[in-house]
């Protein structure tokens, strides 16, 4: 059974110390209402090891990140008709548990608590920058790997709430 840092390993190189390959993209679901976030999260998976998918709903998002098993969803505050707390819950909630990130205008503690609170993993501020986008997708994606590894099924939001 490979180690935390074996894992990590694996995420950023896309191989182990076994020398099995693993897969060098990152899927990403991602609900971006702005084109321009549309356009920076469309050069990350450019110039990253990152596959972005955009989708128009949580249930879309949901199903989409199930099929991938992605690690990330971006959802961004300002989604029109949804209430971002009931989404990040609902999409928090996947089987696989992936880490929701909010993408919002305001980042603040208070934002970033109550994120987390609801089992979110952290706020991406807006306007979108390629470096910050790449940054977080990387330790999402990190996080997500080692504790589906080192935690039993349903103990991933417990182990978000240890973030705080």
């Amino acid at each position: 059974m490979p180690n935390v840092w074996q894992i990590l390993h694996s995420v950023f190189t896309g191989s182990t110390s076994t020398g099995k390959f693993l897969p060098t993209r990152v899927p990403v679901v991602a609900m971006v209402v702005s084109e321009h976030d549309r356009h920076v999260l469309a050069n990350v998976s450019g110039q990253e090891p990152v596959d972005v998918y955009f989708v128009e709903s949580c249930e879309e998002a949901r199903a989409l990140s199930s099929k991938l098993t992605a690690p990330v969803i971006l959802f961004d505050r300002d989604w029109p008709g949804t209430e971002w707390r009931t989404a990040v819950r609902s999409l928090a909630a996947s089987p696989h548990h992936a880490c929701v990130v909010l993408v919002s205008g305001v980042a603040d503690d208070y934002l970033r608590q109550e994120l987390i609170r609801g089992n979110g993993y952290d706020v991406l501020p807006k306007p979108l920058r390629l470096d910050a986008v790449s940054r977080l997708i990387k330790l999402a994606s990190s996080y997500w790997t080692s504790t589906a590894q080192t935690s039993a099924p349903g103990t991933v939001a417990a182990a978000r709430h240890a973030r705080k």
